[in-house]
């Protein structure tokens, strides 16, 4: 009896945990479903993140011999400094005619010796103290990004300096590095996004400098030689096209040395090329490239807006819900998750200078090819007519302002951030504010912006693939 006893109370223990264990399945299923695939947007959204702001201050501080200003923020929680800078109107696209490629050429040497120091010493110095220093020809700005612990401060400082006013140029290290580039061009048409890419540039910009190949021209690169080097060094890497941001464990006293240091004997004045505006016609025009290679691909692009447009923030976010924001985007949702047309769709805003646009792309195998780009365009229609919902709206909102905040985890970021800030003319209190600039966007204004932007008929097409 006993034993029958202690049988009996086990099973009811056994049914009791059961239960208990059914309670909390459901409660857990009720919560995150198991048939709900992990969505890290859901992440984002949810978190407290979007209820922060920005608390720290930005300052402009002036160097007190050269008057050389920049953008600083003081962040002690890391003995760590990072600097940021841009020589405006000295990207490729204002190589000179016969030197493109010149301003890409300058980017991949200046970290190959400067001063006293040959291109192995340089690097031995750089990786011995952990110190960062990267050269960046873009299309409309020539950037450089520095990354250093506090205690390597100076180090960093005078290696920089070195290098934007002394740099090495070698005859052996150009050589090496013009073949390295010379590679990387003959390599380009392997891939089939990288035709794509330049393709669409020459379609919409024809005889503009933003229709350039980045990397420039075979042609040109072979003629360059030292002096055309130094010569780029001189006129562009001047204080009148200079934006810097200071970021990290530096005072602001110390940063206003750091600025005499390093950019206070930099040329006054230089000589950068005119860049004039682009024109583009949007017509509805395509253009195909047939290529074989199991997928096609696509990219179709319309007008966009200023940094400073008033019809920015809407478009900002109208994009995010329409193909911005990856996997949970409508686009993406329609042809890819519903409908297994595509690997991928994604549609994104350019800021460059000279003109902005909006831009969406896909991959897909060519037997599915038609049919999904068929299908994109009549997104494009039905977003245009039925814009977005009220709820769309305010889970863009949500994750929009939650996510920004991810960005200030990096002060390389937060430099990155200040330069821009100077360049777009966004205000010292940009950081506090842009949050605000993102909340205030009402359905109103989206919905507008859509049904200005989102023009089926004037969409610009170039493919590449089998048709």
């Amino acid at each position: 009896m006993r034993r029958g006893s202690k049988f009996r109370r086990k099973s009811s223990n056994i049914w009791v945990y059961f239960v208990l264990l059914m309670i909390l399945g459901v409660c857990l299923w009720w919560k995150w479903p198991l048939w709900r695939p992990f969505n890290p947007q859901d992440l984002v959204e949810q978190s407290e993140l979007k209820y922060k702001k920005f608390e720290t201050d930005i300052k402009i501080v002036k160097s007190p011999l050269y008057g050389v200003s920049a953008y600083w923020m003081e962040d002690k929680t890391n003995p760590i400094v990072a600097i940021n800078l841009k020589f405006k109107n000295s990207g490729y696209a204002y190589d000179d005619e016969k030197a493109l490629g010149e301003a890409v050429l300058v980017a991949a040497l200046m970290t190959e010796g400067a001063g006293e120091l040959t291109a192995q010493q340089f690097k031995e110095e750089l990786e011995l103290r952990a110190i960062t220093i990267r050269f960046d020809a873009e299309k409309d700005d020539f950037s450089v990004s520095v990354l250093t612990t506090k205690k390597n401060l100076q180090k960093a400082k005078e290696l920089l300096s070195l290098a934007l006013k002394r740099p090495r140029f070698d005859e052996a290290d150009i050589s090496r590095v013009k073949a390295q580039i010379l590679e990387s061009l003959k390599r380009q048409d392997e891939y089939p996004d990288s035709v794509l890419d330049r393709e669409m540039q020459k379609e919409l910009y024809g005889s503009h400098p933003y229709a350039r190949n980045p990397l420039g021209e075979a042609q040109f690169l072979k003629n360059l030689t030292k002096d055309n080097l130094m010569s780029f060094v001189k006129d562009r890497f001047t204080r009148t096209n200079l934006l810097v941001s200071v970021v990290g464990d530096l005072s602001e006293a110390e940063t206003k040395t750091l600025l005499d240091d390093v950019f206070g004997d930099l040329p006054t004045n230089g000589k950068n090329n005119f860049v004039r505006n682009a024109e583009v016609v949007f017509d509805g025009r395509e253009k195909k490239i047939l290529r074989g290679g199991g997928q096609n691909l696509v990219l179709k692009a319309l007008p966009s807006v200023q940094r400073t447009d008033e019809d920015f923030y809407p478009l900002f976010v109208a994009n995010h819900i329409w193909g911005g924001a990856g996997l949970t985007s409508k686009i993406s949702q329609k042809i890819r998750e519903q409908e297994g047309l595509t690997y991928g769709v994604y549609s994104y805003l350019t800021i460059d200078d000279k003109f902005q646009l909006l831009m969406v792309g896909f991959a897909s195998t060519p037997d599915k090819f038609e049919q999904a780009e068929n299908l994109l365009m009549e997104e494009v229609a039905s977003f245009a007519n039925k814009g977005i919902s009220k709820k769309e709206l305010d889970k863009a909102k949500d994750y929009l302002l939650a996510s920004y905040n991810l960005r200030f985890a990096s002060i390389t970021n937060i430099a990155e951030i200040l330069t821009a800030m100077q360049k777009y003319n966004l205000g010292l209190d940009f950081l506090q504010k842009r949050n605000e600039y993102i909340d205030k966007v009402s359905l109103k204004q989206v919905n507008a912006a859509v049904k200005k932007y989102f023009v089926k008929d004037k969409m610009i097409s170039v493919k590449i693939g089998e048709f």
